[in-house]
Formats: structure tokens, sequence, C-alpha cells
């Protein structure tokens, strides 16, 4: 009995045993089941968080854009609004320009279809006048310049028009003055000049007095001592040499005033050339009306004269003629038609208007 009994014993504790170690097995896969749970979920919740903050910047950007395009947005609104109102502006400037322009058209095509003979004589006055006050501002030629006046005249008196009467009487007075304007010779002062410059070449200039033959002189420092001459006459022929060749260079002369240095040959010429160009220049003077270069090139080329030439008769009669140069007026102030002008014209002008607002009124 006892062995059954111990035998017994050692299969249950067998068994027992046996049954023990697959409890061991599984608890020990649980706990790494559990441990890779956690890594999964730990793992889970780091992608989770990672993802949530990379949304959160991005909905931060696209919050940051969508004000920046808001920005741009009301801008290129304002520029926009802004060149629209600049172009309506310059289109209703056009628009008022145009319609101006349109108006004036209007109102010249229906003067020129509604004017009457008298009117294209009103114009022929205003052109008449026109060019008789160019005449004067422009070229200050009063011959012309009356004759177109006059034409003028001429014509607004076949018109017989009253309400022309001040335009005509202004004319008139206008016509008179010029007429009594003081006329200056410019081509007579001009060609008297001319022939002054011409004469220049003839006038002598200041020569040396002592004028022996050159034969006699040559003869007396070359010809042949005679063999029996004195000392005295050979002292006397020496001195006579010697003042011949001092006579060339020392010169007395009463001119009754001072006298400057005996010029050159060289510079002869030279004082000529300028001397003529002082004459042109007082001519240059003369044709630009100015008073004070024609008087002061008149006032220099005389006392060149003065200065370096005899005052024989030749010289005295340029001298003279220059003189009565220049108490010449140079300049002539001329009355123009610049009254009766714009008195003609503020005509045409009221009749324009007026045509014109007959024909608006009668459309």
């Amino acid at each position: 009995m006892s062995d059954v009994t111990t035998s017994t014993k050692v299969d249950e504790t067998q068994t027992a045993t046996i049954t023990k170690r697959p409890a061991v097995k599984k608890s020990r896969l649980g706990l790494w089941v559990a441990l890779v749970l956690l890594v999964l979920i730990a793992g889970v919740s780091a992608f989770l968080w990672y993802e949530y903050h990379a949304i959160t910047k991005l909905q931060h950007a696209l919050v940051t854009q969508a004000a920046a395009n808001e920005t741009k947005r009301k801008a290129l609104e304002a520029k926009f609004a802004e060149d629209l109102a600049a172009q309506s502006k310059q289109l209703q400037g056009d628009v008022t320009e145009l319609t101006q322009r349109l108006d004036s058209t209007s109102s010249k095509v229906l003067g020129l279809t509604n004017m009457s003979r008298d009117d294209w004589k009103l114009a022929e006055v205003d052109y008449l006048l026109r060019m008789a006050n160019q005449r004067i501002l422009m070229e200050h030629e009063a011959t012309n310049s009356l004759a177109l006046a006059q034409s003028a005249n001429g014509i607004l008196a076949e018109l017989q028009n009253a309400d022309l009467f001040t335009a005509r009487k202004k004319l008139t007075e206008e016509i008179e003055a010029l007429k009594l304007a003081s006329k200056v010779d410019r081509e007579g002062i001009y060609l008297q000049l001319l022939a002054i410059t011409q004469q220049i070449e003839n006038l002598p200039l200041i020569e040396p007095l002592f004028e022996e033959d050159e034969e006699t002189i040559a003869a007396m420092e070359e010809g042949d001592e005679p063999e029996a001459q004195t000392f005295w006459q050979r002292v006397e022929r020496v001195g006579k040499n010697v003042w011949h060749k001092l006579s060339i260079y020392v010169r007395v002369r009463d001119q009754g005033r001072r006298v400057d240095a005996i010029l050159p040959p060289e510079d002869q010429m030279y004082l000529k050339q300028n001397l003529r160009l002082m004459l042109e220049q007082a001519q240059i003077g003369l044709l630009r009306e100015e008073q004070h270069v024609y008087q002061a090139s008149l006032d220099k080329a005389q006392n060149w004269i003065r200065d370096y030439y005899p005052l024989n008769d030749q010289a005295q009669i340029v001298l003279n003629d220059l003189e009565q140069l220049k108490k010449s007026n140079v300049q002539q102030p001329l009355p123009d038609f610049t009254g009766s002008a714009a008195m003609v014209k503020e005509y045409l002008r009221q009749k324009d208007r007026l045509a014109f607002s007959r024909h608006g009124g009668a459309q």
C-alpha cells in the first residue's frame, strides 16, 4: 500500500510541475505584448503630436497668406479705382475739348456759309492792317506800310458801315501820324558812307618832308673824290652826308597840332583797312538803328584821320562829311496800326458770335 501511495504522490507532483510551467510562459508572453503595445501607443502619440504641430503651423501660414492676399487685393482695388477715376477725368476733359473744338468749327463753318461781300472786305481790311504792322515792326518801313493802311481805309469807306466809324477814325489818325513821322534817308546815308570808304585809298598819309633825289644822294656817297680836295672840303662833304642820313629819321613839321609817330609803310596798310572797317561798322549801326554804334564809329574814324593824315583839303572835306553824317538820327520811331486793327478784329469777333447765337436759336 505504501508503495502505491508513494508512486501516486510522485505522479501528482510531476503532474503539478507539468501544469505550472505553461503558466509561467503565458505571463512572459503577455508582458511582451504589453510592451509592444506601449511602444506602438507611444509612436502613434508622437506621430499624432508631430502632425498636430505641422497642421497648426500650416494653418498659421495659411492665415498669414490670406491676410497678405487680402491686403494686396485691397491695394489693387484702390489703385484700380484711382486709375479709373483718372481715366474718367481725362476722358471727360477730352470730351469737353472735343466739344469746344466742334463748336468752334461749327461757328467757323457757319461764318463761312453766312459770309457776305462785306464780310470778305472786312477780312481783307484785317489782313491789310496786319501786313502794315508787320512792315513797321519788323522792317521799319514806312512807305509800303502807309500804302497798305490807305488801301484798308479806302475799303472801310466803301462799306459805309456806321459800326466801323470808330475804327476808321482811329485808322485815319494813325495814317496821319505816320505821314508826319520823321523820315531817315537810310539809302542816302549808306551810299554816302560807301563813297567815303572808297575815297580812303586816295587820302595821302603823313610822309617825310625831305625828298632829295636819291640819285644825287647816291652820287654824293659813292662819287669819286677829286684828288685836289682840301681838308675843309672833305669835312664839308662828310658833314653833308651825315646830314642827309639824319634827315631820313628826324623831321620837323609845323602842323599846329600834336602829330603822332609817322607810321611805317606796313602799318599804313593796316590803318587804311581799319578805317574802312570802322566806316562799315557805322553802316551796320545805320541799318540796325543803333545810334550809339553809328556815332562812335564815325568819331573813331575822324580821330584816326586827324592823327595820321595831313590836314589838307581832301582830308578836311572827308572830316566835314563825317561831321554832317554824325548829326543824322538813324533811329526812326514809327507809329503802327495796332489800335485800328484791334477794333476791326473785335467787330468781326462780335459779328461771328452774333451769327452763331442766331444759328443756335434757330435750331
